[in-house]
């Protein structure tokens, strides 16, 4: 596993990131990190597969739809990058998975009950 630290992490100015998000956009953000805001989010995105099973093209699936649940951490105009846990004392994150934007169907911002 790799934990990525918020502050050992350069990010760059022209990639999005949820601290930029308009509070209208926000639905009970968590303010964890630093004062900032990682909302939850349902990330439903297009993935490649492998099939052991397809012998032909007719075989193949017509569509992988995935949905991966976390903390949005990351909107960029490349990568949307969610992260399933956040470490204490500020350290960072755990288990982030990073989705190129151009497989991603749609963002929905969700909050804790």
């Amino acid at each position: 596993m790799h934990a990525l630290r918020v502050d050992g992490v350069e990010r760059n100015p022209a990639v999005g990131h949820a601290e930029a998000f308009e509070p209208d956009d926000r639905i009970d953000g968590l303010r964890v990190l630093d004062g900032v805001d990682y909302p939850l989010a349902l990330v439903e995105w297009h993935d490649a597969w492998f099939d052991h099973d397809q012998l032909t093209s007719e075989d193949r699936r017509a569509d992988y739809l995935v949905r991966t649940v976390g903390f949005l951490i990351d909107q960029g105009p490349r990568v949307v990058s969610v992260a399933q846990e956040l470490l204490p004392d500020g350290e960072g994150f755990r288990a982030v998975t990073h989705i190129p934007v151009a497989v991603v169907d749609r963002i929905v911002r969700i909050g804790p009950s």
